[in-house]
């Protein structure tokens, strides 16, 4: 993005902001993601975080996320980013190894991952996250466990380990639909799925959600917003919300974002206003993404009626596969059910 496109960009986005301020209370936390925001220069970093104080109220104790991509950050961004509250960074190294970033496409090798990481630490940042990919085309056991060997080494406070999932719009499924990619087999993904469960928490990480472990107190109090199926706005390209009972997504690439917002419209493409069925789906179904899993005190509290009521039947299924379990108050995914869970969650909705 140069600098035309990134100034008008933010300028769209600060009449973004002002759409939605006045209906907007205090911010408890703030993430700035979707893409890559790091690669902004320091200036539009700086008129970015201006805009957001600026239109919004935010907490004291607030926590402000931003996704950096290793390689775009520099000592001026980092010194703009604490300057702003800016307490909490997210790195996506995704792997330990060069050829298979290339494969991924990632724009950064692993020697620049390390170069930023010690730069934010250098800078006093004591809250970083490193996002992690397992389950790569050619990935063996043995490489899976030197990736996170080598980000436990570290220390960092959170680590989020996703598997590698195959959407239909990328180069990916292309490829592996015919037959050029080569992935590890069920097995060894649920291998390296199990290890990497026993060895964060071993490590002292506390598995709280199911692919996110964070050292105590660190669990990142952003995506708990997502998981207890409240409300946030989303801002920006592509971005999605959750305000007053209805989702939404915005419009996708930037020319029709941009042309919206001159005329003081909010840039929505898609909106749904949930229905009472679809609402408690989904918070049961964010909610067994956590591995406390779902108050049931709180669905109650929430819906005015028992989980059976809705979800009995399901539910008792799924207990008698052994891929969930309950107690007096909560409702969750087995460990079974953990490597399972998309299943649980597509016959959920």
């Amino acid at each position: 993005m140069d600098k035309e496109q990134a100034k008008a960009y933010l300028d769209a986005l600060q009449t973004e902001m002002s759409l939605y301020a006045p209906e907007t209370s205090i911010l408890q936390t703030v993430f700035i993601g979707g893409g890559t925001p790091s690669i902004l220069s320091a200036d539009s970093l700086k008129q970015l975080f201006t805009n957001i104080h600026r239109h919004f109220q935010i907490c004291s104790d607030a926590e402000i996320t931003v996704e950096c991509n290793p390689g775009t950050v520099d000592s001026e961004k980092l010194s703009v980013m604490q300057e702003a509250g800016v307490n909490r960074l997210s790195f996506g190294l995704q792997a330990m190894r060069d050829e298979i970033l290339r494969q991924l496409g990632r724009i950064h090798s692993v020697e620049e991952f390390f170069h930023s990481y010690r730069l934010a630490r250098k800078h006093g940042f004591d809250n970083i996250n490193i996002d992690l990919i397992f389950a790569l085309p050619k990935q063996t056991m043995e490489s899976w466990q030197h990736t996170l060997n080598e980000t436990i080494s570290l220390e960092p406070e959170h680590i989020s380990v996703y598997n590698l999932v195959m959407e239909e719009t990328t180069p990916f499924y292309d490829w592996w639909k015919s037959g050029e990619l080569v992935l590890p087999c069920e097995d060894t993904e649920a291998d390296m799925f199990k290890w990497t469960i026993d060895t964060l928490t071993s490590h002292g990480y506390n598995h709280y959600e199911i692919c996110n472990y964070a050292k105590p107190n660190r669990e990142v109090k952003h995506n708990l917003t997502y998981w207890n199926n409240q409300e946030y706005i989303g801002l920006g390209v592509g971005a999605c919300g959750y305000v007053d009972g209805t989702r939404y997504t915005n419009m996708k690439g930037i020319p029709p974002y941009t042309e919206a917002l001159r005329d003081n419209k909010k840039p929505i493409s898609d909106s749904e206003l949930m229905t009472r069925h679809a609402e408690k789906a989904e918070t049961l179904m964010l909610a067994l993404r956590k591995r406390e899993g779902l108050c049931l005190a709180d669905y109650e509290q929430r819906f005015c009626e028992k989980i059976s009521v809705a979800f009995g039947e399901s539910i008792e299924r799924w207990m008698g596969l052994g891929l969930l379990e309950q107690n007096e108050t909560h409702l969750r995914l087995s460990q079974r059910g953990l490597f399972l869970a998309n299943e649980v969650f597509v016959e959920l909705m």
